[in-house]
């Protein structure tokens, strides 16, 4: 009896270990023509890959209109700012649509679809020249947003010197304007308590381009804004030895001589 259990025993154990050899999951296992099988892949074939996020920029609010579905016509859920921030998620594919949109993410919460000629995608190629076209376009708070935004977020860019030049001239635009527009409306000021500079720096026009980094000085003595030029001095620091620079040089030396008498 103990003879036939053991003999049992040894059977059993001899078909486990022919059993688990012979298993195709085991590494270094063979299929019928003596070759090793591979590992089998427990991914399903159909499942999802991980959504890829691209960063872009509105760099055209005209079309930035982001609606509910890739169409002209679709409903407008908002419309974002210049320089916004998104994030590509997929694109519509034009044979299906009027025009081409990318599905963006703004926030947590908030999809939707947006013209591509609306964005400018970071790090890919030609982008800092559709903007530096646009940027020659513009005026005003849209242009000096659009050459914040290709200085400091397409920084590598060879357009950065021009694009910044282009800055300080639309400054030195703006701050003619804006003496002229409010030395109307503050001309009664010359008796007040307050000095008439006081009045000038801190009249409400001016806000809009503080939060852009756009400061002005004041000339007392002509009643006038004067862009202070920080531009033009981080062209010649940055880029010493560029056409931009000298042109810059030569709007500080303006500026300097406008602010010499101030006072």
């Amino acid at each position: 009896m103990k003879r036939r259990y053991l003999l049992r025993c040894a059977t059993f154990s001899l078909l486990v270990v022919i059993s688990i050899s012979a298993s195709p999951k085991q590494a270094g296992a063979q299929n019928a023509y003596g070759k090793k099988a591979k590992p089998q892949d427990t991914t399903s074939p159909s499942s999802p890959s991980a959504p890829t996020f691209r960063k872009a920029f509105v760099i055209d609010d005209r079309l930035s209109a982001l609606r509910r579905k890739p169409d002209l016509q679709g409903e407008v859920i908002r419309r974002l700012r210049l320089g916004h921030v998104v994030y590509i998620v997929g694109t519509s594919k034009p044979a299906r649509v009027e025009a081409p949109f990318c599905r963006v993410a703004v926030t947590r919460r908030t999809r939707g679809w947006i013209h591509k000629s609306a964005l400018a995608v970071q790090g890919r190629a030609g982008e800092d020249q559709r903007i530096l076209k646009l940027i020659e376009a513009a005026e005003g708070t849209d242009k000096i947003t659009l050459c914040r935004l290709l200085n400091e977020s397409f920084s590598h860019s060879r357009f950065v010197p021009r694009c910044m030049l282009l800055l300080g001239e639309e400054a030195e635009r703006i701050a003619e304007t804006l003496s002229q527009r409010i030395r109307r409306r503050l001309g009664e000021v010359r008796g007040a308590a307050a000095g008439v500079r006081d009045y000038y720096l801190s009249d409400a026009s001016l806000d809009r381009y503080s939060k852009l980094g756009v400061v002005f000085d004041f000339n007392d003595s002509t009643i006038e804004f004067v862009y202070d030029g920080k531009a033009y001095r981080e062209v010649i620091k940055r880029f010493p030895a560029s056409e931009e620079a000298a042109l810059a040089l030569q709007h500080l030396e303006t500026a300097g001589k406008k602010t010499s008498s101030k006072r």
